[in-house]
């Protein structure tokens, strides 16, 4: 679901600019404090971006960015009507405000934009706010205007004393901690060295000072562990936890070093797009019409011996690519090529919006042969011949679309797939229910109602449906354009709506969705919050979670980068913890995106290992060292905060544990180093607390995951849970099995 720019204007020409976005959604339960995730295109990174304002009841909300990397290059280059692809939130925990007399907020850079939210909350709550700001100068001040119209006193200072008072907003914090002795606390959103100086300067108070921190991200919902940080001796991760802390506590030095950790990426990504721009300033980007998908065909020395057909159609995902590709003219020129007038128009709209069955209708409506006309028509001197396309020698691929959706319509199976047979049932759209999460279990339950006649909503806080299977799982293990893909679009073919960029226990609640008319509500959230290993060292530059590597190329596709945004990790030595196919995954991972030796240490011996034989072999096959009965001691960096080594304990195996397996124990005296620059954390992960913690009445057990009875409900009437949010961290069969389970007691208290 794109979200559109209502409005756009320029802060500080080519630099730093303000939208406002229509995402009602948000809007409505977004929170001073709060941030979004945002990717701007299909080939995009996620970026957190801090919500600077909300409008509720026009549906909307601003933000404010400094053009830093591409992806912020890319935002300045949009204007007002544009689209934004995917906008995820409201994200992390809003700012504690309550009525407690004078609140000092500062501000500087981009951050002041979102510290006048802030502010703002503090005013509404009663309180007397004086707000601080600065920059360099005074044509590069933000939001002296809108905090002047609420907070009595705008204290501003500029570097070189164009405007308000010459110096930095310390200078102006001391003044007024030594001569305001009311100030209950302060609060500072900005630049990292600005905030630490601002708790450098107000420790000596004892003033309670709050920091929000901006942190490398990858989902923003708590599932990769890369914005992790030190606070008070504790790793935090800030979209869960944060992103406001008590600055006192944050190692600030850590935090330094963590943010620079993909800077050369991001610069070789900016100056790749400003270079393809021409880089010259006032130049308007030149919008690059994406290729003719081409059909895919048997190769001429193969079909020359057989009579299958030459052309093999086109899949799922180069359907959509190529009906996105159409501009939807006002005046359609291509409807009057054609001498049966298909309107052309409209049904690659709706194949675009995913709505095969409208897409075939539409077709039907006018053409009864559209698969023999798909084939056989020629479409370059009739509907292609008349595109609007044609100037560029480009026109959309409209005979071969056709054909796609009559053969794909026609040979749709899914019901048949489902329950046994062909017959399909309409859904009835007053039996509604809701699936939080889009992975194995909530596919399951989805498709099993959904064949039942029961509408379906799936409620992704990713930008793309499928969960694991899509961020988890390597491509080299499970293609996610021709599987994955495939398996949604018949869902889709099935009624299932998936409404993407939706947070359960942030966007919206179970309550919320039981109030709406849904009769059950299914969480297939999964489980993961990355786990840790906590030894010395572990929040270096260059030591990884699985869940943030391998969502980094599997959901970012990092592994295209620069063509993709998303950056991944340069390991050449690469060392994995843990014996799991994860461990296996992360590991052959690295090998492909150039690693020259790559290490998996694990505590036990290869007799032990978790992991599937297969994923062993395959590894072994492809060149993974097996370094067994080791356990990391510490991590070690340079002078940079950058990984250089690991130092790891001798283990042999003792008794049995409660597991069954031998317990690895230490032997003593017996360590060693091992050189390597990325290190991956595999040893599991644990229940994400964002939908939990935000649903009262749901019943977890000792390790924090939600109890279910053998149906899968849960302590709350007509809420049911399946998967690894109930076992723990398992198999997608398993999940998919707690998913249909749950769907058929579903089905029996809806009369299906």
């Amino acid at each position: 679901m794109p979200f559109p720019i209502l409005s756009k204007e320029s802060l500080i020409p080519g630099r730093t600019s303000r939208l406002v976005l229509h995402a009602p959604h948000i809007a409505g339960p977004a929170k001073p404090g709060n941030f979004v995730i945002l990717r701007v295109s299909e080939n995009g990174e996620r970026i957190p971006l801090t919500i600077a304002d909300t409008d509720a009841g026009a549906g909307t909300i601003t933000i404010v960015y400094l053009v830093m990397g591409k992806t912020t290059a890319v935002l300045e280059n949009l204007k007002q009507g544009d689209e934004i692809l995917d906008l995820c939130g409201p994200l992390g925990k809003p700012t504690h405000i309550e009525k407690v007399g004078t609140v000092l907020c500062i501000g500087g850079g981009t951050g002041i934009a979102a510290m006048h939210h802030i502010a703002k909350g503090h005013h509404r709550a009663g309180n007397h706010v004086i707000a601080i700001i600065g920059s360099r100068s005074k044509d590069l001040l933000l939001y002296h205007a809108e905090l002047s119209a609420f907070c009595p006193e705008v204290a501003v200072c500029t570097d070189d004393g164009s405007f308000g008072r010459k110096g930095i907003v310390t200078d102006l914090l001391k003044d007024i901690l030594e001569t305001n002795k009311d100030v209950r606390e302060v609060i500072a959103v900005g630049p990292v060295p600005m905030m630490e100086a601002v708790v450098n300067t107000a420790r000596p108070f004892r003033t309670p000072t709050t920091v929000s921190l901006n942190s490398i991200m990858v989902d923003g919902i708590g599932m990769c562990g890369a914005c992790r940080v030190t606070v008070d001796g504790v790793t935090k991760f800030t979209c869960v936890d944060g992103p406001e802390f008590d600055g006192f506590f944050v190692d600030f030095k850590e935090l330094r070093q963590r943010l620079v950790t993909f800077k050369d990426q991001e610069k070789t990504s900016h100056d790749a797009y400003c270079e393809c721009l021409g880089d010259r300033p006032g130049k308007k980007p030149k919008k690059e019409l994406p290729k003719r998908v081409d059909m895919p065909c048997q190769p001429p020395t193969e079909r020359i011996k057989n009579f299958r057909e030459v052309a093999l159609g086109y899949s799922p995902g180069m359907a959509l690519k190529e009906a996105r590709r159409c501009i939807q003219c006002k005046k359609p020129l291509c409807v009057k090529g054609c001498p049966v007038e298909v309107p052309i128009k409209d049904f690659i709209k709706a194949l675009a919006d995913g709505k095969l069955a409208e897409a075939y209708a539409i077709i039907k409506s006018t053409n009864s042969l559209p698969a023999v006309c798909g084939r056989v028509c020629p479409q370059e001197s009739q509907c292609e011949g008349e595109c609007a396309l044609n100037a560029k020698g480009q026109p959309i691929a409209i005979g071969r679309l056709e054909r796609f959706v009559a053969d794909t319509y026609l040979a749709s199976s899914a019901c048949r797939e489902l329950l046994g047979s062909s017959e399909c049932v309409l859904p009835d759209p007053d039996l509604k229910v809701a699936c939080i999460g889009s992975g194995p279990a909530s596919l399951t339950t989805a498709g099993h109602l959904a064949a039942k006649g029961i509408s379906v909503t799936i409620f992704e806080a990713l930008h793309e449906p499928g969960g694991v299977l899509v961020y988890g799982i390597p491509e080299f293990r499970l293609p996610k354009k021709d599987i994955v893909g495939s398996e949604i679009a018949v869902l889709k073919q099935l009624g299932v709506e998936f409404v993407t960029n939706y947070v359960g226990g942030k966007t919206f609640q179970v309550q919320e969705l039981l109030d709406q008319g849904y009769k059950a509500v299914f969480i297939g959230v999964g489980a993961g919050l990355p786990t840790f290993l906590k030894v010395p060292g572990e929040n270096l530059t260059g030591v990884f979670s699985a869940n943030e590597y391998l969502t980094r190329v599997n959901l970012g596709r990092a592994y295209s980068f620069p063509t993709w945004d998303t950056p991944t990790f340069p390991g050449r030595q690469v060392t994995v913890f843990g014996g799991g196919n994860v461990a296996m995954d992360a590991a052959r991972t690295a090998l492909r995106l150039g690693a020259e030796k790559v290490n998996i240490v694990y505590r036990r011996t290869m007799a032990e290992l978790p992991a599937r034989h297969e994923e062993v072999e395959h590894a072994i096959e492809e060149g993974v060292v097996f370094s067994m009965l080791s356990a990391p001691l510490r991590f070690m960096g340079n002078e940079n905060g950058r990984l250089a080594a690991v130092e790891l304990q001798r283990m042999e195996l003792g008794e049995p544990d409660a597991s069954g397996r031998r317990r690895p124990t230490p032997v003593p005296g017996d360590t060693y180093t091992m050189q390597t620059d990325l290190a991956i954390i595999a040893v599991g992960t644990g229940s994400n607390p964002v939908l939990l913690d935000a649903t009262p009445g749901l019943k977890l057990n000792s390790r924090g995951y939600i109890e279910a009875d053998e149906n899968g409900e849960t302590s709350l009437p007509n809420v049911f849970a399946g998967g690894d949010i109930v076992s723990g961290a398992a198999t997608v069969i398993l999940a998919m099995g707690a998913g249909r389970a749950a769907a058929k007691e579903i089905a029996r208290r809806l009369g299906k």
